[in-house]
């Protein structure tokens, strides 16, 4: 990915302000707030409260806006056209998304990038068992909120991807490759050996046969969704990570991320199913029993610790701390006690 020079806030506002009004039906388009609610490294995310009037009547929308990160980020490529055809697969579908539109031309922000109103509900953080929503509810509210997520993912490896739409399709083989290249690119050509370690085991272990694909999430987290009072999820968001694949590298993604929260803080919410009862959840969902699990985890293991690794890379170039020491960590521990 090429990397661009990020603009000010000043210039996004006034792009943003002649892309609202490029229509005939708006007039005096106004942003009054622009925010940027963390610094993401896969992604530049901005919260905008615009204005404008439309047949005489006043309009106010609160808008979140993406774009790719202003320099270097977490993935090598970033795609929206992609992420915007599998969000429109998945609504078709009957997947709740943020309902987002895609602009190409670069002319108005200095990139391509993706707007959508914000949904509002309730963001589960990535402690799910100290989420301060998640703890009001009682064991069975907490139940319907998983089994609610992984209803949507079962929803989304239901959609139909166009054959013309730009979504990558990788079957395990080019999933592995996929993995070793970026290995190899997000380290400068000298990836952590534990990570090349498990790719390697990854190949050595890789079953024989894989279910039939469909299009994937990628990023399945509960941070990733919005959820109403009524417990339903509302949105699902941050489709960075998506191809079209094997369901199962989905299923991995959430419960490697379960297994993971669980050894290192020994609970999990309460009213959540472990890693079996999630399994045979997204069985009951898509009509199969998911197969070879335990090697798609260690796979799911394997590319969100090379995703970690990458991220703390890219903070210790900008002077900041990593969150866990780069090669030696917890996280490689686990994945490490996988390939014995």
């Amino acid at each position: 990915m090429t990397e661009r020079t990020a603009p000010d806030d000043a210039a996004l506002a006034a792009g943003l302000v002649a892309w609202l009004g490029r229509t005939g039906d708006r007039t005096g388009v106004t942003v009054r707030s622009l925010t940027r609610p963390s610094a993401g490294y896969a992604s530049e995310t901005l919260f905008v409260d615009a204005a404008w009037t439309a047949g005489g009547a006043p309009v106010e929308r609160r808008l979140v806006v993406r774009t790719a990160p202003g320099g270097a980020g977490t993935f090598p490529d970033y795609d929206l056209t992609a992420q915007w055809r599998a969000q429109r697969s998945a609504a078709v579908a009957g997947v709740p998304v943020a309902d987002p539109e895609l602009e190409e031309d670069p002319a108005w922000l200095g990139t391509p990038f993706i707007v959508m109103p914000r949904v509002d509900g309730h963001v589960v953080g990535g402690l799910p068992h100290r989420d301060r929503w998640l703890v009001t509810l009682d064991d069975a509210g907490r139940a319907t909120v998983h089994r609610n997520l992984v209803a949507a993912v079962a929803g989304i490896h239901r959609a139909v991807v166009p054959p013309e739409a730009v979504v990558p399709h990788r079957d395990n083989g080019a999933e592995l490759d996929h993995w070793e290249a970026y290995l190899r690119w997000s380290s400068d050509g000298s990836p952590v050996a534990t990570l090349v370690e498990a790719l390697r085991w990854c190949r050595h272990h890789r079953p024989a046969d894989e279910p039939p694909p469909a299009l994937l999430w990628g990023d399945v987290r509960f941070e990733n969704a919005v959820f109403g009072d009524d417990l339903a999820v509302r949105a699902v968001l941050d489709w960075d990570m998506t191809s079209v694949g094997a369901p199962e590298h989905d299923l991995a993604w959430l419960t490697a991320l379960d297994l993971t929260m669980t050894a290192l803080f020994g609970e999990r919410a309460a009213g959540f199913p472990d890693r079996d009862g999630t399994a045979a959840l997204f069985g009951e969902l898509t009509g199969r029993p998911p197969t070879d699990l335990a090697w798609y985890e260690t796979l799911a293991m394997l590319r969100s610790a090379a995703v970690m690794t990458r991220i703390g890379y890219l903070r210790r170039d900008a002077g900041e701390p990593p969150m866990l020491p780069l090669e030696d960590n917890v996280i490689l521990d686990l994945l490490r006690a996988r390939l014995d």
